[in-house]
């Protein structure tokens, strides 16, 4: 029996990965017609993940962690893509992309975590107000010079 379990399990991830070098050739000639310039290996990748969890969601594959490790890759790719652009804010989205990966492959909402994330984009964005305030900087610069001589 488990035998069988681990040969479903290998035939699942050899589609997988004989899926994305298929797809990655696709996102090539779609990029060579359309005049695109779409990263080839993310296209793969994540038109992959995608096409698979549907498959999931209908319940033709079973493979979730193959499925958590290709969203990872994905969420990875946006945040390295966007990280320069994201300022302070790098935690908050990282985390949030971390957890609608979670979201997407469960298929629940954890409220704890949506609070958490909630409170943490609240929290960054008041710092990063705060610290455009002159006046206001200015007051935080005396307050941390203060504890720094103590």
């Amino acid at each position: 029996m488990l035998l069988n379990i681990e040969k479903m399990f290998i035939d699942e991830v050899f589609i997988i990965f004989l899926s994305i070098p298929i797809i990655f050739v696709f996102v090539l000639l779609f990029n060579s017609i359309f005049k695109k310039n779409i990263c080839a290996v993310c296209g793969a990748v994540s038109l992959t993940w995608i096409l698979f969890l549907t498959l999931y969601y209908l319940g033709y594959f079973k493979n979730q962690i193959i499925l958590a490790l290709l969203i990872g890759g994905t969420v990875s790719g946006i945040f390295n893509l966007l990280k320069e652009k994201l300022g302070i804010f790098k935690l908050p989205f990282i985390l949030t992309l971390f957890a609608f990966g979670y979201f997407l492959l469960m298929k629940i909402i954890n409220f704890y975590v949506l609070s958490l994330l909630l409170f943490l984009w609240i929290i960054f964005g008041l710092i990063y107000i705060l610290s455009k305030k002159q006046n206001l900087q200015s007051i935080l610069q005396k307050l941390l010079e203060c504890c720094k001589n103590w």
